[in-house]
């Protein structure tokens, strides 16, 4: 699975990477100079422990989230610590640069920050359709990026953000599935050790 991920994630980085030249209205630290790193640390480990609670709340354990997380542990279960470090990265730093630094600041300064932001995060949520789950998965986590970026003006605090959220995501999903309530046993069986309703 790594060979079919890695192509399109260099292709959003590439196109992340050009197309920023031309955006001028965002900035790599914004107002948070070198803070940005810490902070992008700090925000990518939060996030993803408020969806990892959200995640275990009872209302949550549906049968559509159950087969995401089924879907998301077949897909890449057999990714290596590099592995999940490399698309971790490549999809942080591309898809932040894209959707952030270039769609976003293009939307917001042509139809408002409300619509800017929201149409970036649904354009974001596309970007990763899998599910319709999937998709509201990522239009919510794109509207706290979108937040952040918007009022930090940094594109390093969301990049890091967006890369730590991604390593961890995709260790849990990857190395510790039974904390998600799917284990492995081996390549070809997936059994739930909860009951999802």
């Amino acid at each position: 699975m790594f060979r079919e991920v890695l192509p399109s994630a260099l292709i959003i980085l590439m196109l992340g990477v050009i197309l920023s030249i031309f955006g001028s209205s965002w900035q790599w630290f914004g107002a948070l100079n070198w803070f940005a790193i810490p902070q992008g640390i700090v925000l990518g480990l939060v996030i993803y422990l408020i969806g990892f609670t959200l995640s275990c709340a009872s209302w949550s354990k549906t049968k559509a989230m159950h087969d995401l997380l089924t879907t998301l542990h077949l897909l890449f279960r057999n990714f290596s610590w590099p592995q999940i470090l490399a698309v971790s990265l490549l999809a942080g730093v591309g898809e932040e640069l894209l959707v952030r630094a270039v769609l976003q600041s293009f939307l917001v300064n042509s139809v408002g920050v409300f619509w800017g932001i929201v149409c970036a995060s649904l354009i974001f949520g596309l970007l990763h359709y899998m599910t319709k789950t999937y998709i509201v998965f990522t239009f919510a986590l794109g509207l706290l990026f979108g937040l952040a970026f918007h009022y930090s003006n940094s594109i390093v605090l969301v990049m890091i953000g967006h890369t730590v959220y991604d390593i961890v995501a995709f260790a849990m999903i990857v190395k510790f599935p039974q904390m998600l309530g799917v284990e492995s046993h081996d390549e070809n069986k997936i059994v739930i050790t909860e009951s999802f309703g």
